[in-house]
């Protein structure tokens, strides 16, 4: 295993960085050998934080071999326990579970952060409405006017690393560690895009709750005594469906039915 740690300026307006506490936020990301949880391996994870205000600084766990993904996962598990939150770009579908799988797997107990901020899912639905054609991490970034160095994607990554496994060539090392690095070096900056839309009142989710389904959620929330904070102008019809057949079948914990919003973009 080979640890790599960089500091560098990422300065966000104080306004956002004390709004969002990015001081106590983990920003990470992970690649690995394909897309199964049970059969790929992870590879290599980067893990953002900021030092102090302006300095941010980004470790990276790079596994030399297959074998190398307990000793990853072993020291990544010490950095992250101090956060209570992390942050990703549509983490929750992909690097949060294969991370707690291969967590299992390994026999690893690491305390994970209880909230996780996943950018794609608070963009998503309002992605058209700011302009963005798409809702990838690179269209975001270049909306922002962020530059990339990085010229692959995390599917060439992967072929990259069998290629590096063979010939151990530090170039393709190279390429690999640095689109990973970058994956996460941006992701302070997309709280821009976050802050922008947390103040523009006139966003608009798409596929807007129907008003059956509104009076029937409340009705629900209601009857079952459930505490939970819905904005129900910023609830899509797909999340509503999801929450409410959830409660009819049981489910009270209001920190699971947070979960079934945010899963539901």
């Amino acid at each position: 295993m080979i640890i790599h740690e960089k500091s560098i300026d990422i300065s966000v307006p104080s306004e956002i960085f004390i709004k969002y506490n990015l001081n106590n936020i983990a920003f990470f990301d992970i690649e690995t050998t394909g897309f199964s949880k049970e059969e790929d391996k992870i590879i290599l994870i980067s893990l953002g934080k900021y030092l102090e205000n302006d300095i941010y600084s980004i470790k990276q766990y790079f596994a030399e071999n297959i074998e190398d993904e307990k000793n990853i996962l072993l020291e990544f598990g010490k950095d992250i326990a101090r956060f209570d939150k992390w942050c990703s770009f549509n983490g929750i579908a992909f690097d949060e579970p294969f991370i707690k799988n291969k967590l299992y797997k390994n026999k690893l107990e690491v305390n994970l952060p209880e909230e996780h901020i996943d950018l794609y899912r608070r963009i998503r639905p309002y992605h058209k409405q700011l302009g963005l054609q798409r809702c990838n991490l690179k269209s975001v970034e270049k909306y922002l006017g962020i530059k990339r160095k990085d010229t692959i994607d995390g599917g060439l990554s992967v072929i990259l690393y069998n290629e590096y496994i063979r010939t151990r060539d530090e170039e393709i090392k190279e390429k690999i560690l640095l689109h990973n690095y970058e994956d996460v070096l941006y992701l302070p900056k997309i709280f821009h895009l976050i802050y922008k839309m947390d103040n523009k009142s006139d966003l608009t989710i798409e596929n807007p709750l129907t008003d059956k389904q509104e009076k029937y959620l409340i009705f629900l929330l209601k009857k079952n005594n459930i505490n939970i904070e819905v904005d129900l102008n910023k609830i899509s019809k797909r999340a509503a469906c999801r929450l409410i057949d959830s409660i009819i079948k049981g489910e009270r914990d209001s920190n699971s039915l947070k979960e079934i919003i945010n899963n539901s973009y």
